[in-house]
């Protein structure tokens, strides 16, 4: 294992790669000319294939390795679902209804408009969505260049190839191989410029579970243009009173041409059943599954379909209306955590003059969080009175039928 230096910090290299010098450090005066640490990835040819649901479970099986977690095969299951039509229509709606949202800078608890529009530029909103899409893959991690302090300024926001990182080690991975040539990123990440956001290292995204119906509906799809292609079109049969090999490629060549898309060539007094699927929907079945698989994935993103599907009764699609508001605001809940906790020490670390109380938020949250404390404020915890409580459990006594009430005596 051979070690260089970039950016000061140490490079490892594997057995095979080759021994380029990177050990230029970069200069930190002019942010235009700064050496990043995405000028050492080394792009690799991609690969247009289908994949089944197999792949999936080798694929994940991969991302689990204890010692070497290499999630690259997984990464190119996702870029391969992502182009579903359902799939990405619902992730465009996604962070469609989070950058809808306004979002201010506080401080001490009061909104500061003049400060927020300085901040509210192209890059900032980059950034937010880059955080929004984490849920999806799993995890972001952007590098930062052209950083102007003086003018609250950052030229570039680019999100490094999810397939060059390994999340697990905080690597970031040159050639794409868990095995290769690497750069160890955890303990300079802020001297290079990156920001890392992850919940959770061994999170996989929920395009994992996307995956799987989405592959499930390319099966109904191919199934169905299969039987369409085998039944869609008449079959023609034809009895010929001949033996004569060339008669019989005459009369092929024929059948061939009559523009069906099948032909039967047989003799006279020959039998010959062309059997049919049953009905006249047989299509319902691949169409039922597309449609299910269309539900999970709707669901798997926003949290229901009332916004998607067509027919949705006022009262159910008025429930699911609201609980995609509320999957929004932990989404925007997730991003204020973030910004917080990210994405404002590290401007201030690179000489952003930012005030030390001051808070990323959305009105949104603010106010539906004002509104759910004076709500529990005005419903008062009050116990129940235990002697009440089982005197109202207790049943009523009456005498049982063997029990005689004392006859009345006159006085």
């Amino acid at each position: 294992m051979r070690t260089f230096k970039i950016f000061g910090a140490t490079i490892k290299l594997g057995k095979d790669a080759p021994t380029k010098d990177i050990s230029k450090k970069a200069t930190s005066g002019d942010p235009y000319t700064r050496k990043r640490a995405s000028t050492v990835i080394k792009k690799q040819p991609q690969r247009q294939v289908s994949f089944q649901i197999a792949d999936i479970k080798n694929a994940l099986q991969m991302a689990e390795n204890p010692i070497s977690p290499d999630r690259k095969k997984l990464h190119d299951i996702y870029k391969y679902i992502i182009k579903d039509a359902r799939l990405k229509s619902q992730i465009r709606d996604m962070l469609l209804k989070i950058k809808s949202e306004p979002w201010m800078l506080y401080i001490d608890d009061n909104p500061d408009t003049e400060l927020t529009e300085l901040y509210r530029k192209r890059w900032m909103n980059a950034i937010i969505k880059y955080i929004a899409e984490k849920e999806l893959w799993g995890y972001s991690v952007l590098e930062l260049d052209k950083i102007e302090p003086a003018n609250n300024h950052i030229g570039i926001v680019n999100l490094l190839p999810r397939e060059h990182i390994s999340i697990e080690k905080q690597w970031v991975l040159i050639d794409g191989a868990v095995n290769g040539s690497y750069l160890p990123y955890g303990d300079i990440m802020w001297d290079i410029d990156l920001l890392e956001f992850v919940d959770d290292r061994n999170d996989y995204g929920i395009l994992l579970e996307c995956a799987y119906n989405i592959i499930w509906k390319f099966y109904s799809r191919t199934d169905w243009s299969r039987t369409s292609e085998k039944w869609g079109s008449p079959v023609l049969s034809v009895m010929v009173d001949t033996t004569d090999d060339k008669e019989l490629d005459d009369y092929e060549a024929r059948a061939a041409n009559f523009g069906s898309d099948g032909f039967i060539i047989g003799q006279k007094g020959d039998e010959t059943d062309i059997l049919f699927p049953g009905g006249t929907r047989m299509h319902d079945i691949y169409l039922d599954n597309i449609k299910l698989c269309n539900e999970e994935v709707t669901i798997l993103v926003n949290g229901q379909t009332a916004t998607t599907d067509q027919k949705a009764f006022v009262g159910s699609s008025e429930v699911q209306e609201r609980k995609f508001e509320d999957l929004t605001l932990s989404r925007l809940q997730t991003i204020v955590d973030d910004v917080n906790e990210k994405v404002i020490p590290y401007l201030r670390h690179k000489g952003f003059q930012l005030p030390d109380d001051i808070r990323f938020d959305y009105p949104a949250l603010v106010q539906e969080r004002a509104r759910k404390t004076a709500r529990q404020q005005e419903e008062p915890h009050q116990e129940p009175n235990n002697k009440e409580a089982e005197k109202n459990q207790q049943p009523d006594k009456k005498p049982t039928k063997d029990v005689k009430e004392p006859a009345k005596t006159n006085q």
